[in-house]
């Protein structure tokens, strides 16, 4: 047993809609992928995105392979918007910065040795003898997968505090359309930070925490060929995502959560909320439809991906602190998210939101635009 007691989220300051987007996108765009192009943002039913650079910066440092310049900027701002978070969470909490016994660190869109974890620690004068978890490679999964594996820590220290720190400057991983997977990619995805403070069942804040963990579980699709994915190139790092997804979906994830639900003593209609990363609509709609959820049941994930997009490890933090503040009402949780491989991360825990005088919502936006019919191909 362990929780989740504070959660805190943040985006960068350029926002575009997906028309903005197009417009300034367009012109450095092969004019063969225009129409396609346009089909493919409207398809998104994102209404906006969330960038760490202007467009205009972001297209000339892919044209120019200015690789370095994209990975100087991840660094900065993660290491920017981590401190910040941290330090927020661990002095509105009555704590101070050597409380935390442990240091979690997920992200995917850049890389560097040591973690940013090292820099956050030196920064805010964490202990010397702190454990670090820095993730990398998780991408979409890595939000969920950080709480899996430090819930699993916090487990054997029971007493313990732990920081989790998840981050995507998605922005840096644009890239100049060679294909529609490229198209789908500059499409879909937006920038975001978010931090927890998560604790053992002994810390003091436990009692007052707003997410019991019940369980962790991992699972990873067989024979879909990585229909997730990033690697490197010469303009930097490359993120594919397959066509092909919904229809993974629908044959695997059945039996393995109806297997879950049924080991810790629970079944689908208990779940009060779900709190999902979006992989995109028809991937929801495919997760749905096999689940036999309830209609509205993954509003609160569809919400975060109109307003969003999709920000890979972040979105079910984001998903989770929205549904946290819109809701007052305890209740069962179950809280996933889906990754290259593809692999998922999930869990079950009871939920209940720290009950304010103001309890709406820190998205902005409006709610998530009709379905477009388009063909297969590109519906992600």
């Amino acid at each position: 047993m362990s929780f989740i007691h504070s959660v805190r989220t943040d985006v960068p300051n350029y926002a575009l809609s997906q028309l903005e987007f197009y417009e300034a996108v367009a012109p450095h765009t092969d004019e063969r992928f225009h129409k396609i192009f346009k089909r493919i943002l409207d398809a998104t039913q994102i209404k906006k995105r969330h960038f760490s650079m202007s467009v205009e910066e972001m297209i000339d440092m892919t044209k120019k392979k200015r690789v370095a310049d994209k990975f100087a900027l991840w660094k900065d701002l993660m290491t920017e918007h981590f401190t910040n978070q941290c330090s927020k969470l661990i002095y509105e909490n009555g704590l101070v910065p050597t409380d935390i016994d442990l240091i979690c660190t997920s992200t995917s869109s850049g890389f560097i040795t040591p973690d940013i974890g090292m820099i956050v620690r030196e920064t805010l004068g964490l202990r010397s003898n702190i454990r670090r978890m820095p993730l990398f490679g998780f991408g979409c999964s890595g939000g969920m997968a950080a709480i899996n594996r430090v819930a699993e820590y916090l487990q054997h220290h029971t007493t313990s505090a732990a920081l989790v720190c998840v981050g995507e400057t998605l922005s840096t991983q644009y890239e100049t359309a060679e294909s529609v997977s490229v198209l789908v990619s500059n499409s879909i995805f937006g920038d975001g930070y978010a931090t927890m403070l998560m604790v053992g069942k002994d810390h003091p804040l436990a009692s007052e925490s707003q997410i019991e963990l019940l369980n962790s579980e991992s699972l990873i699709f067989p024979n879909c060929n990585f229909a997730v994915g990033q690697w490197m190139t010469d303009e930097g790092i490359h993120s594919h995502v397959d066509a092909k997804l919904p229809g993974i979906i629908r044959e695997g994830v059945a039996e393995p959560l109806n297997k879950m639900f049924s080991k810790e003593g629970y079944e689908v209609s208990d779940v009060d909320y779900w709190i999902c990363h979006a992989g995109g609509p028809k991937v929801m709609e495919a997760f749905q439809e096999e689940m036999n959820l309830r209609e509205g049941s993954l509003n609160e994930t569809l919400n975060t991906y109109s307003n969003h997009g999709n920000q890979s490890a972040v979105s079910v933090i984001t998903a989770l602190e929205s549904t946290l503040q819109k809701n007052k009402k305890p209740g069962l949780g179950y809280m996933m998210a889906l990754g290259p491989g593809v692999h998922m991360e999930y869990g079950l825990c009871k939920v209940t939101p720290r009950v304010t005088k103001s309890n709406t919502t820190s998205l902005k936006g409006e709610d998530a635009l009709s379905e477009q019919k388009i063909d297969s191909l590109i519906e992600v």
